[in-house]
């Protein structure tokens, strides 16, 4: 199944990064749990889990929900959350996790990494910013009004409940901003060219509002009802909504713009190193430096375009490394015409894929998947798009692919996006973790970015195992996005830790990337503003997944089974990596013992 290269890959990897990982216990779990204590452990993950159920409703809107009260953002709701988390702590550290089975010992490890987190979380809370496009607490609260479904005359009281809530939430959002304000904490100038535009998105009045219900969302509602409501919920946009969004927006305009500064990334706000720091942990699960980081990165870099120049030497392409660069960004023959032959693209690739599917994978996701474009006031803030998980509404997982500004959607990196985004990446992961009844509650939408991003470019880079990529431009496409993340190491840990303004990561990106200035500028503002750390978890995520595959190649020799393995990743649900680690060595060692039992 394997090629010679693609093993020698996987050697390459095992030793690129070696991390030293704490933990309450070295040990897996037993095969003989006291009855009495796995009684006692399931009671501890009942009794949180029912907490974070009556206090987020995050978790619904995830879930698809409708929800009938929005979230407290305050300060003292974060001090409450990790008073809780401290009370569920302790209790758990009653309990010896090497007493319970395998599968709870994994449950018990991941509680106790959330409730690390939930604890510490007050410190870093003044940090979070609530009005970027996407990423803010503002944005994504939209999805309980855009997202709502209505079945029943209850449903319409509920929403406008909901909707009389909102203007009190965008009162506390204002509140928090000038808090933030006056400890220094601002987000830069860089963002306003996305926040502003979002800002009069949310302020338009009447049926153009986001919060505004049309008629195609009201078929099961009789059609004087549905019009008495419209109005309804249109008279409330125009006067409180209105004026809530009103006096938020001056401020952001006014008051707050002209203290924003200049530069970009977390190093500029007091304590914002240290909170680098720690969003590295969370997003990473790996005890790394950002300056380890930083030159993992830089190595990355110079590997990637050592094999873009083999693949341009091997085209006869006579120019510079950089001269191609130039070229693949601006050919005519990558770019697509219209946003309907970018979905047919990549239903191509999902097709391609599907037919090797059985021979990598034991056990596949239920729910259906397929790609749909991004809504149109997103685009414009995302350089690609994202997956979109099944919900109760539509039990189908697409990727929201970007159907805007065609001139610069080059279809390179399509093919290794969609392995990437859909299958075997993000729906196999995501849909098959939401549908295990093996995995608790609390579990099923628990998706730590290394975890969750490094499968997704692991899966990306099966397709070149599978002998896919046959095209050598979508080869080059699979390397320039193996680039685009590697890349990131460098740029976010640059402007966040390092000091480096923005324009010295857009210069970087631009020398060896072939994203237009669009994308560019997007994913930096990405980095350095909206959520940094995050697009760590990729390259690193992925290094380690493929690290823990060559090892259980190594070990077990002809007993390897590619099958077994995947499902040995995906079939206990995500986890940080230091606690897969250890699951996977104990998989290995499972292995082992049936070769010698048989």
């Amino acid at each position: 199944m394997k090629t010679k290269s693609s093993k020698t890959f996987l050697w390459l990897f095992l030793g690129i990064l070696v991390i030293v990982i704490t933990s309450s216990s070295c040990q897996k779990g037993t095969t003989n749990p006291s009855t009495e204590l796995t009684s006692r452990f399931h009671s501890i993950v009942e009794k949180y889990w029912n907490q974070k159920q009556a206090d987020n409703p995050f978790q619904d809107i995830l879930e698809g929900k409708n929800i009938k009260t929005l979230p407290d953002i305050s300060i003292d709701k974060a001090r409450k959350n990790a008073a809780f988390a401290e009370v569920i702590m302790k209790e758990l550290l009653t309990i010896n996790s090497v007493e319970l089975s395998h599968k709870d010992w994994i449950n018990y490890e991941i509680l106790r990494w959330q409730l690390d987190n939930e604890i510490i979380a007050p410190k870093y809370y003044w940090y979070g910013f609530l009005i970027p496009p996407v990423s803010g607490y503002i944005s994504y609260i939209l999805r309980a009004y855009t997202g709502y479904t209505f079945q029943m005359h209850e449903d319409l009281e509920s929403y406008l409940d909901l909707l009389e809530q909102y203007p009190a939430f965008i009162r506390t959002a204002q509140a928090l901003t000038k808090e933030q304000l006056k400890k220094g904490i601002i987000l830069s100038k860089e963002m306003f060219t996305m926040v502003s535009p979002f800002l009069k998105y949310l302020l338009v009045k009447g049926d153009r509002s986001p919060l505004y219900v049309k008629e195609n969302r009201l078929s099961a509602v009789e059609e004087n009802e549905a019009a008495a409501f419209q109005k309804s919920v249109e008279n409330y946009i125009d006067t409180e909504v209105h004026s809530a969004l009103q006096d938020y927006t001056e401020f952001i305009s006014d008051e707050y713009y002209d203290q924003a500064p200049d530069a970009v990334g977390l190093w500029q706000y007091p304590g914002g190193k240290d909170y680098y720091t720690y969003l590295i942990k969370v997003n990473t699960t790996l005890d790394l430096s950002p300056e380890e980081i930083h030159q993992i990165g830089l190595d990355e870099v110079n590997r990637i375009e050592a094999k873009i120049e083999a693949i341009k030497e091997s085209l006869g392409f006579e120019g510079t490394l950089a001269e191609f660069r130039k070229f693949l960004k601006t050919d005519e023959q990558f770019f697509p015409k219209t946003p309907e032959e970018i979905e047919k693209k990549l239903m191509s690739y999902v097709e391609l894929m599907d037919a090797h599917i059985p021979e990598y994978f034991s056990v596949v996701p239920k729910a259906p998947y397929g790609v749909k474009r991004l809504a149109a006031e997103l685009e414009g803030s995302m350089t690609f798009g994202y997956y979109q998980q099944p919900t109760v509404q539509d039990p189908k997982g697409y990727y929201m692919y970007n159907g805007s500004k065609l001139n610069e959607r080059s279809l390179l990196m399509a093919e290794a996006l969609i392995y990437h985004e859909l299958v075997p990446g993000h729906h196999f992961h995501i849909a098959s973790q939401i549908e295990n009844e093996e995995i608790p509650e609390f579990r099923k939408y628990f998706l730590p970015n290394a975890f969750n991003e490094g499968w997704a470019e692991y899966a990306a880079w099966l397709g070149l195992e599978m002998g896919l990529f046959e095209d050598p431009y979508s080869l080059i496409g699979r390397h320039m996005l193996d680039m685009m993340l590697a890349t990131r190491l460098v740029v976010d840990t640059g402007m966040n830790y390092l000091g480096w303004p923005r324009s010295k990561a857009v210069e970087f990106m631009r020398e060896h990337m072939i994203e237009s200035e669009t994308q560019i500028y997007t994913e930096s503002l990405r980095y350095s503003i909206r959520t940094p750390a995050q697009a760590l978890g990729y390259k690193l995520g992925s290094i380690k997944m493929m690290g823990f595959r060559a090892k259980a190649e190594k070990e077990l020799g002809d007993r390897f089974d590619i099958k077994k393995f995947h499902q040995a990743v995906l079939g206990y649900g995500a986890m940080p990596l230091f606690l897969l680690e250890k699951h996977i060595d104990r998989f290995i060692q499972q292995e082992k013992d049936m070769s010698v039992n048989q």
